[in-house]
């Protein structure tokens, strides 16, 4: 963590402790264990970007880990060590319009927009981040939110953003909980003519996700 994310963390920590998040320090998120995971809400300083005068680009997005999913999919060799407890298998970014342009720090103003920050991110978390936690408990609703119309593009949420993430992702939720479902997932994926893999990797990982057999 930087210096910026560490005073957004101090001045929101409060908040989230009476909702049973704690802010992990090797990770340096905020975590709620839960029975199938994790709840999670990052605060990321994106750096400068875009054009006009230097500032930090604060992004807060949250997450929920099911573990029913994420542990098979990290046998798929995506991410390595420490990084697979990591994971998350839904991300929520909070839409454009709603926060995004308001979530600068500016170097002469720092103090002033930081706490700006922390407040309008309570605000958001209170509002967005809570019912997000509560409603995608349920893996259900996970499955149904991604693979409605498989691999669609359905921001602001995320089962990953590299196409083999979304796709593995998509089609070990339809496993879990929705079989009938699968071979849908199964043939979008498959007619599939992008990713970051050659198409023989894909479809080499597609057959080791066809193999497996998930736990309850």
């Amino acid at each position: 963590m930087d210096r910026i994310e560490r005073a957004i963390c101090k001045k929101i920590e409060p908040l989230l402790k009476q909702h049973g998040f704690s802010l992990h320090k090797e990770w340096g998120y905020f975590v709620r264990v839960q029975p199938y995971g994790h709840d999670a809400l990052l605060v990321v300083n994106k750096g400068t970007a875009g054009v006009g005068p230097r500032h930090f680009e604060i992004n807060t997005p949250c997450g929920i880990r099911h573990d029913r999913i994420e542990i098979p999919w990290n046998t798929l060799g995506m991410v390595y060590g420490e990084g697979q407890l990591q994971t998350d298998t839904l991300m929520l970014g909070f839409p454009r319009g709603m926060t995004a342009p308001t979530l600068k720090v500016m170097p002469a103003t720092m103090d002033e927009d930081i706490a700006r920050i922390a407040a309008e991110t309570e605000a958001v978390f209170t509002k967005t981040a809570l019912p997000f936690y509560e409603r995608f408990a349920d893996l259900r609703a996970i499955e149904e939110l991604a693979n409605k119309q498989p691999l669609a593009d359905f921001m602001p949420y995320t089962v990953g953003l590299p196409i083999e993430h979304r796709g593995m992702r998509s089609l070990l939720l339809a496993k879990a909980v929705n079989p009938q479902r699968y071979p849908a997932v199964r043939e979008t994926f498959i007619q599939l003519d992008k990713g970051m893999f050659p198409r023989e990797k894909r479809l080499q990982m597609l057959q080791r996700v066809d193999e497996m057999v998930l736990p309850e």
